[in-house]
């Protein structure tokens, strides 16, 4: 429960320290007098954004902190997964610097506005006066039911699921958003082309080279022949010329040594014409023209050359490297579809279980509803409805979401003889404040929470109809500690504690300020709101009435 709260240069407030008690007690004091700036306050302790805007002094940062009791409130789980430092007396803190940087403190150790959350909706339930537009959200129409049936850690078991389910889901679409099938029949066509191609390094070349001497043979075979025959045929044959040269310079190469250095030159240049010769006569009879192979290689080029178009390659090279590249597109597709099968099967089994989970919990939900409206008749009853009738309706479906299959609906009707609707379309302003009054002192029995806030929860209701809040409240005190802001003297009167905020001006500055009222000082307050701030006899005795019953 909430044990002390301090503020500094918070809007209108520049330095306030007070002591809450447990059980029942209220907040009033006039319109602007700061009752609001205490749930501001409040508020940012249970992790609320923070804004510089609400610095008193702009030069000086803003300090709020509390003081919990939580040592029936098994929250040392809570803080060992946080790394805090656990202690009986919780102490939070938030700081706000005119910087506009926000920090949190939880033990005094620094926190994320999230982990602060987290604790702050464990330890404070507020109830402003927008809270109505709760009983319009359907998720919250599931949370009572959840909360009243005791299942929110199996709720919240089956929530951290959920979202590593949707989590696969989302990578799932990433991945496979296209047709991979498509994909493979493509790159497998591309492969299939050119593995029957059967590509060889160096093919192109030497096939143009053949193709060009057999689409020239009859003029090389021709030429060939004619300079054999100059060289060895017929009687003025070259060879023949060059030996009895050869002979003539050897016969008189005795008479000098340099005529005998030139015929061993004709000797060896002869020897070097006629192994020219016979490789000319063996080309020669090597080169035919073959029309079929002219064919085979036209036929053959053409492949290649269709192959490189396609591909934008220019030689065969490049065309082994594309048909590397494509083989390892279609591991990559073979090693995708491996993994897309693998997590359509972990998709499959964790939305079984998930059904299993959402169905148990369907089931326990529907098992608590007929109960739930018995009980929150009564407590309406209690608070001046006795005829009002509300039904919940629970529709089911195969399709999850983060609350499981279900999706319920509050019909609602406050008179007799009037067909029920639901809640938000048919419920005054008064009704569904006390409606929400009923849930809450319904959920607050299941799920003890150490403190819950009214703020206002009275606005727009009768002075008898006041009063029978009070008591549900006072009934709810009974087992969390209930603070109420309120400008009602009759839930003023019930409260075990009474706590005035006022304004006062001090060297021309205006500040707020709030304290713990004595017995006499509490009269006197109810009977200002009795009499709207005019203290009379009447209203005096009026007070002192209230306050005995």
């Amino acid at each position: 429960m909430l044990l002390h709260l301090s503020i500094e240069n918070y809007t209108l407030i520049e330095k306030l320290s007070i002591h809450f008690n447990e059980g029942f007690s209220v907040i009033t004091g006039e319109t602007g007098a700061g009752k609001s700036i205490l749930l501001g306050a409040l508020s940012l302790l249970s992790g609320q954004r923070a804004d510089t805007s609400a610095l008193k002094d702009k030069a000086k940062k803003s300090i709020i902190e509390a003081t919990f009791d939580i040592e029936n409130y098994n929250l040392v789980d809570f803080f060992n997964e946080n790394d805090i430092d656990y202690d009986s007396q919780c102490i939070i803190r938030r700081e706000i610097t005119p910087q506009e940087k926000s920090r949190a403190f939880i033990n005094d150790t620094p926190v994320s506005l999230s982990v602060m959350r987290k604790l702050g909706e464990q330890l404070m339930d507020i109830h402003t006066q927008n809270a109505n537009l709760l009983l319009q959200n359907k998720d919250f129409q599931l949370i009572i039911i959840d909360q009243y049936a005791n299942i929110q850690t199996q709720i919240n078991d089956y929530q951290t699921q959920y979202k590593q389910y949707m989590v696969l889901q989302k990578d799932y679409q990433t991945l496979f958003e296209k047709n991979i099938n498509q994909d493979k029949d493509y790159w497998s066509f591309l492969y299939k082309e050119l593995e029957e191609a059967n590509l060889q390094l160096g093919e192109q070349q030497k096939l143009e080279e053949e193709l060009e001497v057999l689409s020239n043979s009859e003029e090389i075979k021709q030429e060939l022949f004619t300079v054999y025959q100059q060289l060895q045929e017929g009687e003025t044959n070259i060879l023949s010329a060059l030996y009895d040269a050869k002979n003539r310079i050897q016969h008189i190469g005795k008479y000098k040594v340099e005529i005998k250095n030139i015929a061993e030159r004709l000797e060896s240049q002869l020897l070097e014409l006629k192994d020219i010769t016979q490789e000319i006569d063996g080309e020669q009879e090597k080169i035919n023209y073959n029309p079929q192979r002219i064919d085979s290689i036209n036929e053959r080029l053409n492949t290649l050359y269709n192959l490189q178009q396609k591909h934008k390659a220019n030689n065969e090279e490049q065309l082994i490297e594309i048909q590397e590249k494509i083989a390892k597109s279609l591991q990559q597709i073979a090693d995708s579809e491996t993994k897309k099968n693998e997590m359509e099967k972990a998709l499959a089994e964790m939305k079984n279980q998930l059904l299993k989970q959402a169905t148990w919990i369907s089931e326990r939900r529907k098992a608590v509803i007929a109960k739930i409206e018995i009980d929150l008749k009564k407590i309406l009853q209690q608070m001046n409805m006795p005829n009002a009738q509300i039904k919940i309706q629970l529709d089911s479906s195969n399709s999850l979401n983060q609350r499981g299959i279900d999706k319920a609906s509050f019909l609602f009707s406050a008179n007799l003889g009037l067909k029920m609707q639901l809640v938000e379309k048919v419920a005054s302003g008064g009704e569904l404040s006390r409606l929400l009054l009923a849930i809450k002192s319904l959920i607050s029995q299941k799920n003890i929470l150490p403190t819950i806030i009214f703020d206002e929860i009275d606005s727009g209701v009768s002075g008898e109809v006041s009063a029978r809040m009070a008591n549900v409240m006072k009934a709810i005190a009974s087992y969390s500690q209930v603070i109420a802001i309120t400008h009602s003297p009759q839930i003023a009167a019930k409260s075990k504690h009474h706590y005035l905020v006022y304004k006062e001006t001090l060297q021309q500055k205006t500040i707020s300020d709030i304290k713990n009222l004595s017995p006499d000082e509490r009269i006197q307050e109810i009977a200002k709101m009795i009499s709207n701030e005019e203290v009379t006899e009447t209203s005096m005795d009026a007070a002192k009435q209230l306050l005995e019953n």
